[in-house]
């Protein structure tokens, strides 16, 4: 749970300084968001969830 919120924190700052040096418009980050919950609802969240867990232990050598 720990790696992550610090992930979440990580993106979450990296997509607001996107936005803020107008490299990422908000109607970007808005419509990401939005397909985002669209592939929750769907199901097909699981795999991409597996996938980012499965690289974080990679990269911080942790077991869950």
């Amino acid at each position: 749970m720990g790696t992550a919120l610090i992930l979440t924190a990580v993106m979450a700052l990296t997509t607001f300084l996107l936005i803020r040096s107008g490299e990422l418009k908000l109607w970007h980050v808005l419509l990401i968001g939005v397909l985002g919950i669209f592939l929750d609802r769907i199901g097909w969240a699981d795999p991409a969830i597996y996938a980012v867990m499965w690289l974080a232990q990679g990269l911080t050598h942790t077991t869950t």
